[in-house]
């Protein structure tokens, strides 16, 4: 069924191998590297238009490795060089499934452990989902490539769990109480959950923090001696950890540092460029320590990826591998990831035919991803040889896109609710009688205060910290508008719908919240505590 499924994406991935045994005369190899002045001329111009502070980038051809840094790690002046850490968001989840491989080579010691070994085969009691047959066969590779049925379900997880702050077995155990918005292996659904899954599953199994046995197995192996899967030993490491900083009414605002402890093997990983570089080498050379089974496995696509509507850059359908997306770009096969936290953005990509791969780490949220493919796929169009005037513009891309987002977010009362009485029909109760606190077995808390005539609340018990504003809109119904508490007016921001239902006593007796987007504008519901 699988192979059936991705037929499309071989034939263009053999046809794309093709073409590009063709053109291989056009190839660029620079022996003086490319960051050149014209090329810093267009970093500097590119993080002026998307308000970036600073940028680092690495790029390895062949043989050759270059690293630069460009723009302030933190104001007032603070550069950013080669060494400068950041946060590498999702980009961890391709070291997570590469620890997973580890241990289905080790057939001596895990011999129940396989790509196709249900989760719930080996840590029954923590891996439970809402449907018994979805628990039941669900497996490794379904959660590494987001087939899984679940959702993002973002909102939901991280933070505190009955008073201690939470790990990853604490956000395994709270799946079962999330709706599922497709069939298993129907589907791909991004669900950062899932890798936190695996990274339980893999402590469980070898016993031990999944950060030690990525130092040991991965980072010290390839001399990645500047990656770190804790806040706290980053911040004592020698490199410098750049700050991360929302950019908001014409002035750089800088943003907390995130606590890394609930998000495990789906973003905890704090690095530079120079070990990025050493990550992708071994990747372009199926070197050790990941065995060429393992390559192999980790590369092979499991799941369509549907990409927006309009025009695309790549040559083909997009798939997820394992922790890697995977396409076609101008006839050449590569394998991408980008990572985002609530003030840094991170992109990875690498051509295996090419031996050519590239990295950039950023100090913004959104902003930083929207830079670095402007940068990166203009080196790579050069090292490729596409004319400037057929190159895809990725600036008129992200603008648009961020646009879009933000008109959603300005027009929610009309698209959310376009068939609204006027005048609206009045509140059921007093505004301050919903104020109170609402509870969800996933989702937990949350507490409504009333505030200047605004049902208001935070939500600081979670990963991504956020604020709630309920505005009325008619009868029992809301609208949400949700913005992040560290980093506020960003990328994050949205407004989804929200509705109220009273009992029969007179009082509200839950709260329901459109959280999740997969959920097409179903709520989940919160019962008033």
């Amino acid at each position: 069924m699988l192979s059936t499924l991705l037929l499309p994406f071989y034939l263009s991935l053999l046809i794309s191998r093709f073409c590009h045994a063709l053109e291989q005369a056009v190839l660029q190899t620079s022996i003086s590297g490319p960051f050149d002045d014209t090329f810093a001329k267009l970093v500097n111009e590119t993080l002026e238009l998307w308000h970036v502070p600073g940028i680092s980038i690495g790029v390895i051809d062949g043989d050759n490795i270059w690293t630069e840094g460009y723009g302030i790690a933190e104001f007032p002046s603070t550069p950013v060089t080669s060494s400068t850490l950041f946060y590498a968001g999702s980009t961890t989840k391709a070291f997570t499934a590469a620890c997973m491989s580890f241990l289905v080579d080790d057939n001596e010691n895990y011999p129940s452990v396989q790509w196709d070994t249900p989760i719930s085969h080996l840590i029954r009691d923590d891996f439970v989902l809402e449907d018994e047959w979805a628990t039941a066969h669900v497996t490794i590779e379904d959660a590494l490539s987001h087939r899984t049925g679940m959702p993002r379900h973002d909102a939901s997880y991280g933070g505190y769990y009955s008073g201690h702050r939470a790990g990853a077995k604490d956000i395994t155990r709270a799946l079962r109480y999330l709706p599922l918005t497709a069939e298993p292996r129907t589907k791909n659904q991004y669900c950062n959950m899932m890798f936190v899954a695996i990274s339980h599953l893999i402590e469980t199994l070898v016993g031990r923090f999944l950060g030690d046995e990525l130092k040991d197995r991965i980072w010290k192996p390839l001399g990645m001696n500047s990656t770190y899967f804790t806040l706290p030993d980053a911040k004592d490491a020698p490199e410098f950890l750049a700050q991360g900083y929302v950019f908001r009414e014409g002035e750089y605002e800088p943003v907390r540092l995130m606590e890394l402890d609930d998000i495990s093997g789906a973003g905890s990983v704090i690095s530079n460029v120079i070990d990025y570089t050493k990550w992708i080498n071994a990747w372009l050379n199926t070197s050790p320590p990941i065995s060429k089974e393992g390559y192999e496995a980790l590369k092979t696509p499991r799941s369509f990826v549907l990409s927006p509507s309009g025009k695309s850059p790549w040559t083909g359908p997009k798939a997820y591998a394992l922790g890697w997306d995977t396409g076609v770009y101008q006839g050449y096969e590569y394998f991408q990831h980008s990572g985002g936290m609530d003030s840094y953005g991170s992109e990875v990509i690498f051509f295996p035919s090419l031996n050519y791969g590239l990295v950039a780490l950023g100090n913004t949220a959104g902003t930083s991803n929207a830079a670095e493919e402007r940068l990166l796929f203009h080196l790579i169009d050069e090292k490729i040889g596409i004319p400037k005037e057929k190159r895809f513009d990725w600036n008129q891309k992200n603008q648009e896109s961020f646009e879009e987002q933000e008109e959603i977010y300005q027009n929610a009362p009309s698209l959310l609710y376009p068939h609204s009485p006027n005048p609206p029909l009045p509140l059921s109760l007093p505004l301050s009688d919903y104020a109170g606190t609402y509870y969800h077995l996933a989702y937990r808390n949350i507490t409504l205060y009333l505030i200047d005539g605004v049902l208001h609340a935070d939500r600081e018990g979670v990963t991504w910290q956020a604020t709630i504003d309920l505005k009325h809109i008619s009868g029992d119904y809301f609208i949400a508008y949700m913005d992040l508490i560290h980093g506020a007016g960003g990328i994050f921001r949205q407004a989804v719908s929200a509705e109220f239902k009273v009992g029969k006593t007179g009082k509200p007796t839950s709260l329901g919240i459109a959280f999740e987007p997969e959920m097409r504008g179903a709520p989940i519901w919160f019962d008033k505590i």
